[in-house]
């Protein structure tokens, strides 16, 4: 079950699992965020007490994994294929950042240099790509964000705080179209339900039906994007 605890600055999305065996509250911050295990008859408040409880060292947590660096991008190297829009790419180099049908070119004085170089030629083409699908959903859905912001994060694909600030991985231009479609669709459906409730995701499957397939997609290759 996954739910929202609402800070001042935005929100925490945490998942509630049950447990038979459990008699006390468990709490733990994995690959996929923060998790809360309550015995089986524990009430669903006793979720947001203990977050309260421990809320500085929750935020400690995150913001750790958050900063964590990342795996080592020993794959990127002159000729090797990375994904952009869900379509594979040979990295090559050139005195300027460019796409073609075959290969994605870099400026980068070295291999060793390959990350922050494309890590810079993502983040400025999702400018405007995300502007452009945030506009066309918020017209449909009738939802408007308030701002709209790239994303670092290595633990979530996108946010929306409280303020309506809507912040979108640029990694994510690595995925599939209808994939960011999907994420962009999931943060502008928070403008209207700040949880993951029953009518959240009846926003959700009105504007993108499909919705399923696309967050099983990023479950099974969104590891994948996040390498280096």
């Amino acid at each position: 079950m996954q739910r929202m605890f609402e800070l001042a600055s935005g929100h925490i999305p945490y998942i509630i699992e049950r447990s038979a065996r459990r008699r006390s509250i468990g709490l733990k911050i994995d690959a996929t965020g923060l998790t809360i295990i309550l015995p089986q008859r524990a009430p669903l408040a006793e979720a947001e007490r203990v977050i309260r409880l421990k809320l500085n060292w929750i935020q400690a947590k995150l913001a750790e994994r958050e900063a964590r660096p990342p795996a080592p991008a020993a794959s990127l190297h002159w000729g090797a294929a990375v994904w952009w829009l869900g379509e594979q790419r040979a990295l090559q180099s050139a005195l300027r950042g460019k796409l073609t049908d075959e290969a994605l070119w870099l400026c980068a004085a070295s291999e060793a240099h390959i990350p922050e170089a494309l890590a810079r030629f993502y983040q400025r083409a999702a400018r405007p790509y995300f502007a452009e699908r945030v506009a066309i959903w918020s017209e449909r859905m009738n939802l408007h964000p308030a701002q709209l912001a790239l994303s670092s994060a290595r633990t979530r694909w996108g946010s929306c705080t409280s303020q309506g600030v809507v912040r979108l991985s640029w990694r994510l231009m690595q995925a599939p179209p209808n994939v960011i479609d999907y994420v962009v669709i999931h943060e502008l459906a928070h403008l209207a339900e700040m949880n993951h409730s029953a009518r959240f995701w009846a926003i959700v499957a009105a504007a993108c039906p499909q919705w399923k397939n696309e967050r099983a997609w990023l479950k099974q290759h969104g590891a994948a994007l996040l390498t280096w």
